[in-house]
């Protein structure tokens, strides 16, 4: 970045970076604080500077040039390291700052996250923007690097050396089940009925299924038999209400999808894994405020959940 750092104001990389991430000049001006004409002016600055047009239209939204995708990094990395030597002492303020913090989560983690946060956000007149993105485990590392996410709660996954990452909370395991399965009306779940069932699995890829199935056929070789695979548990859920499909899923959100489609959760029949839930985000932003802030706010809401979830 050395290069950069003597090519040209800082701020225009702010720009450059904040159009990025949004898109749209627009959108860029309202994270920055500025006009729409005021970005505008800015990048017909960087595209004199740097010699390459930058962004090149795609509908409504602005896509980078290969050539503004091979600088963003040092470019984020250079701001990053202006902002730790400038910043690092100064405590956040969400109600001071026009952030739009990236945030890579299942729809599971959505669904509870969201709303208690934006509600947090609307009483407590935060400034801050979030973006919520799905993002699977493989991909988790090379979208925080990338910078399109600045951090993801997720299940457990190996990352590199410049990804850091701590344990949030462990999940218990329920099975969800529907009116039109006997172990609805009878309260119970014997692991002969759960074998003997068919099951609905949400899973985003093949990895994410072993945790339960490895479990299961410790109990003589037994393996569930899976009528469907989605994506959603949402979904799955509501197949789970119309069937005989049972559903095994983190505690937590499904007693929330339960109330809602009018199933009901029973104790997994065998003794099954809690599922250590993560945060990730890039290493050398650990000592950033705003992502200490961050960080912190995503905890105390999963933990709070967690807690007010009543045991079966």
């Amino acid at each position: 970045m050395n290069e950069i750092h003597s090519r040209g104001d800082l701020n225009l990389f702010r720009v450059l970076l904040a159009v990025a991430d949004t898109g749209s000049t627009i959108e860029a001006g309202v994270q920055l604080n500025l006009s729409q004409s005021a970005v505008s002016h800015a990048l017909r600055r960087l595209r004199d500077m740097l010699g390459d047009p930058l962004f090149v239209k795609n509908g409504r939204q602005l896509v980078m040039t290969a050539h503004t995708r091979s600088i963003l990094p040092k470019v984020r990395s250079a701001l990053e390291d202006l902002s730790s030597a400038t910043l690092r002492n100064t405590p956040f303020d969400p109600s001071r700052s026009a952030m739009t913090f990236q945030c890579g989560l299942r729809d599971a983690l959505e669904y509870l996250i969201m709303p208690a946060l934006m509600q947090r956000a609307r009483q407590e007149h935060w400034q801050v923007r979030f973006h919520s993105q799905r993002v699977s485990g493989e991909d988790i590392e090379a979208r925080i690097l990338s910078g399109a996410l600045d951090m993801a709660v997720s299940l457990e996954y190996p990352a590199g050396e410049q990804i850091a990452s701590r344990e949030l909370l462990r999940e218990e395991l329920s099975v969800m089940v529907g009116p039109s399965h006997p172990a609805y009306a009878s309260g119970k779940l014997s692991l002969e009925d759960y074998v003997n069932s068919a099951h609905v699995l949400v899973t985003l890829n093949e990895r994410e299924r072993g945790l339960v199935d490895q479990d299961l056929v410790g109990f003589g070789g037994n393996q569930r038999h899976i009528a469907l695979h989605c994506e959603h548990y949402h979904a799955a859920a509501q197949v789970v209400a119309e069937t005989d499909l049972l559903l095994t899923m983190p505690r937590t959100y499904a007693r929330s999808l339960a109330q809602l489609n009018g199933n009901r959760l029973l104790t997994v029949p065998f003794a099954c894994r809690t599922v250590p839930i993560r945060l990730y985000w890039r290493k050398s932003l650990s000592e950033e405020p705003y992502m200490i802030w961050l960080m912190n706010e995503l905890e105390s809401l999963l933990r709070s959940m967690q807690s007010r979830a009543n045991p079966l």
